[in-house]
């Protein structure tokens, strides 16, 4: 990945396939008082490591890191790849501070977590759980399967395009917080969750018991 003004980037592959791979541990470290901000750190450590040789500079790169932050877990590479950017343009006296850096993670950080939840927890996960009982009517119980691929697939691709997307925009980041084809899609999924429980309560009433036994064992596992 290379910055705006075509130079060369330090920050490699590797480095943002290491910050991949680390979000998803995001809250494998939660605080009370200061929320995500171990596993924000844990996820930056790889940059640091590029970025700053000098001790003090990288232990100054890890105190400024371990202040509070707390957004969405899914969309925590959208600021991962923005905040890469930053320190990025820090190292290279490219006009940000650290300062800066702080400011920015304070003020996305509440946005990631409104957009984020409502997203991820209140329409993709529904979606989900309710595609899987439509499906368990037809399959039995290997329609767990189908949450797994419903909700776990998005968020792995959404994870690498926020990563990429972020590390583009920098500081532009809100431009993709408020993107409208992300509402547009958390709409759709609103009526066809609406739907589908339309089609599963006919379904429900329609059927004999024994035809249905999967949806119930189903229903009763996914609610536990």
């Amino acid at each position: 990945m290379g910055s705006d003004d075509n130079r060369p980037s330090r920050l490699t592959f590797k480095t943002f396939l290491q910050l991949y791979i680390r979000s998803f541990f995001i809250q494998g470290s939660f605080s009370v008082k200061y929320r995500q901000n171990l596993g924000f750190a844990f996820c930056m450590e790889p940059v640091g490591k590029i970025l700053f040789e000098d001790p003090e500079q990288y232990k100054t790169f890890l105190i400024r890191h371990l202040d509070y932050y707390n957004g969405n877990p899914f969309m925590v590479t959208l600021v991962l790849g923005a905040v890469a950017k930053m320190e990025e343009m820090l190292c290279c006296n490219e006009g940000v501070t650290g300062n800066d850096i702080y400011r920015f993670k304070k003020a996305v950080s509440p946005a990631t977590g409104s957009v984020g939840d409502r997203f991820f927890w209140s329409t993709l996960r529904p979606f989900g759980i309710i595609l899987v009982l439509f499906a368990a009517v037809f399959w039995g119980f290997w329609c767990v399967l189908i949450l797994l691929a419903a909700f776990t697939l998005p968020t792995f691709v959404l994870r690498w395009y926020w990563l990429k997307t972020g590390y583009m925009l920098g500081t532009g980041v809100i431009s993709e917080i408020k993107n409208r084809k992300l509402e547009s899609v958390a709409h759709f999924m609103e009526i066809l969750n609406a739907v589908l429980i339309a089609f599963l309560t006919a379904t429900k009433v329609a059927l004999p018991d024994s035809s249905i036994s999967w949806f119930s064992l189903t229903a009763a596992v996914l609610f536990v």
